[in-house]
């Protein structure tokens, strides 16, 4: 029983990281409340996720070091990609009741094409230093070059979403779950997800950094290339 509570043990590791991931999907919630500042606390997020998957520490201060830091631009390509994935929603609105099936179709893949981006976006926000422009034209190239690892993502990302738009009881039901957990552990996720792509890309200005995932200095990201 004592090897059980032993902060080295596998069950009070996974514990604490359950915890860690608890405590950074509330913080990141919070900071989320006031829309615009989305973008930032979603960086941040991935930040600390990241830390986290490196076993590093500091991971709390790192996530209000992270949200300062990316706060101007993070929030700029937020409110960018906030004002077209709008657009986009009343769009497939205004088509799913009119008879342009087609306009529909279309809308829906460039809606994809958005949360496809977006999956994108705060992740390399927070390993790499770019122009907001840069930035999402890189997330737009690696949503493309790395389409099933994108779809992967989106799933995780848009599930809650989408659960309570076609099954809003069972979304409240389990909306604990949400609160809780679930973007936290989705960012982890996306983040083992792309971890090679990532490395890849750290390669191209840093092989050593590559090896060790060496979170700082962020570095400027070239463009990507398929894996």
């Amino acid at each position: 029983m004592g090897k059980l509570f032993n902060p080295d043990s596998p069950v009070m590791q996974a514990l604490n990281k359950i915890a860690d991931l608890v405590l950074l999907n509330v913080l990141c919630l919070i900071l989320c409340i006031p829309i615009f500042t989305i973008g930032a606390a979603v960086t941040a997020l991935y930040d600390a996720a990241g830390r986290m998957m490196r076993e590093e520490g500091g991971i709390y201060r790192a996530f209000f070091s992270a949200f300062r830091s990316n706060f101007k631009q993070a929030t700029g390509m937020w409110l960018i990609l906030l004002v077209v994935g709008g657009l986009l929603a009343l769009c497939v609105m205004f088509y799913a009741n009119s008879q342009l099936q087609i306009m529909l179709y279309l809308t829906v893949i460039l809606a994809f094409l958005w949360c496809a981006v977006v999956a994108w976006v705060f992740p390399l926000q927070a390993r790499f230093y770019n122009a907001v422009k840069d930035t999402l034209r890189n997330a737009a190239l690696c949503a493309i070059a790395y389409l099933p690892r994108t779809i992967v993502m989106v799933v995780l990302n848009i599930f809650p979403f989408a659960l309570a738009l076609l099954h809003p009881i069972f979304f409240f039901r389990s909306s604990v779950l949400y609160i809780l957990v679930w973007f936290a552990m989705a960012a982890s996720i996306n983040l083992q997800v792309i971890r090679k792509p990532l490395q890849k890309m750290i390669a191209q200005v840093d092989p050593d950094a590559a090896a060790a995932m060496d979170p700082t200095p962020r570095r400027r990201q070239n463009d990507t290339e398929e894996d």
